[in-house]
């Protein structure tokens, strides 16, 4: 509850922005655009894509006693390559990769489970997760998360999608 204050106290109330959600959507209930909902949504994406755009920065302009110490790893990069991904990480502290944690790693991105919940990563198909936000969010959805993270998205390496037909494009 307290980092939940913390991020909603950071948000400037004297800022208007579009509802996050459509007036018609699900989670919307009965007040249009999601109500205080909205509100508690957009001031939590503002502060953490600032926050994670601050440590991005940091982390590709470290200070002498952060080089070499730090690395940053892609959700993406664990799901679609989870064993080369899972050395460089064990390769970064000097370890060696089990065997065993190669095979867990592997069942944990790309085993047999499935959920239909889109968000829901105790699902063994990670797959499914990586690319839940397609389905899960209105095109209006997307383009508020890029405006609103659009820093850390390229310093990450994320492309902006330009029109509804590109979110729906899976090799994209």
């Amino acid at each position: 509850i307290r980092e939940s204050l913390q991020v909603v106290r950071s948000r400037d109330p004297r800022i208007h922005r579009m509802p996050f959600l459509d007036a018609g959507h699900k989670l919307g209930g009965k007040k249009e655009g999601g109500g205080g909902s909205d509100y508690h949504a957009l001031g939590a994406m503002e502060v953490i894509c600032s926050s994670m755009a601050k440590t991005l920065q940091t982390a590709l302009h470290p200070p002498d006693w952060l080089q070499g110490n730090y690395m940053a790893v892609r959700y993406e990069d664990l799901v679609v390559e989870p064993i080369k991904t899972l050395r460089q990480v064990y390769g970064f502290v000097n370890l060696s990769v089990s065997p065993e944690m190669e095979k867990f790693a592997l069942n944990m991105t790309s085993g047999p489970g499935y959920s239909s919940k889109p968000f829901v990563v105790s699902a063994r198909n990670a797959t499914q997760a990586l690319s839940a936000w397609r389905t899960a969010l209105s095109y209006q959805q997307i383009k508020q998360v890029e405006e609103y993270c659009h820093q850390p998205m390229a310093l990450l390496g994320y492309e902006r999608v330009g029109s509804p037909d590109e979110v729906k494009d899976l090799k994209r």
